[in-house]
């Protein structure tokens, strides 16, 4: 695994963060790095050490694997002719496993569903391999991609899709969470207190307890209840968000977000 040559199409913030996962578990590793603009290529390139392309026809064809990091509108206008035995990685939302056979020669083709924290190797990334792997390259793309993160194995591609919304959009609803406590500690503070640092440390600090081997048979129920003591200051606060029906919106939002990538797949 030291060797491994991998090319990536696509080197937006989710290709990015992938690459920079996998060349800190395998410093070793050659990327090859192909993105339309060309500039994000380049500097992911000058980053780990790797080669920015030109073209996407200008990819070798004989890599260990291939990394689809580009949005999944943009699958029509993709061009290159990979080998029959290529090894594909898609991380291309909604697009399903027979529709990239159709397309390429190769019929070994896994969907990965990562999220941002891979690139620091925190990734909750969902992972569906179809049938046409070995065990061999099954241990392979296990062992690279575990440098990003943890990896949870779909049995299903209904259900990487089904929890899409939770993992891969997951971070954005929780920075956006965290946007709305830093705006809210600014204003009730007029900006007296360090309200980014307060709120950076108070979720990493919930995401470590929810976490740690002591709480291992502890719901998140229970998590809040114990820091919930009736009518007290935290109570007043979660009755607000009950009576505004904050599960309900929640729901709203990861049933749009679920839609939105079966549209992405037709």
């Amino acid at each position: 695994m030291t060797n491994l040559k991998i090319g990536v199409f696509g080197c937006g913030n989710m290709g990015r963060a992938l690459v920079l996962g996998m060349k800190a578990q395998f410093p070793a590793a050659d990327f090859f790095l192909f993105t339309p603009s060309k500039l994000k290529a380049q500097e992911l390139a000058v980053t780990v050490g790797g080669k920015s392309l030109d073209q996407s026809v200008d990819m070798p064809r004989d890599l260990d694997w291939y990394l689809l990091a580009f949005k999944p509108q943009s699958l029509n206008e993709f061009q290159f002719n990979f080998a029959p035995d290529s090894k594909i990685i898609s991380i291309l939302a909604g697009v399903k496993t027979s529709k990239l056979i159709a397309k390429f020669n190769s019929k070994k083709i896994a969907r990965l569903m990562p999220n941002t924290p891979s690139a620091l190797g925190q990734g909750a990334n969902l992972l569906f391999l179809n049938s046409h792997f070995n065990q061999i390259e099954e241990l392979e793309i296990n062992s690279l991609l575990s440098a990003t993160g943890k990896l949870f194995p779909m049995k299903t591609e209904e259900d990487l899709d089904l929890t899409t919304a939770f993992s891969g959009s997951g971070p954005a609803l929780i920075f956006e969470l965290a946007r709305i406590f830093e705006f809210e500690l600014n204003r009730m503070t007029n900006g007296r207190v360090p309200a980014k640092e307060i709120v950076s440390q108070t979720f990493f600090g919930s995401a470590a307890l929810m976490n740690s081997p002591l709480n291992l048979g502890t719901s998140f129920e229970e998590l809040r209840s114990q820091v919930t003591s009736k009518k007290g200051v935290t109570f007043e606060a979660l009755e607000i968000l009950k009576n505004k029906n904050i599960q309900e919106i929640f729901s709203k939002a990861f049933e749009a977000a679920y839609n939105r990538t079966i549209e992405l797949s037709k």
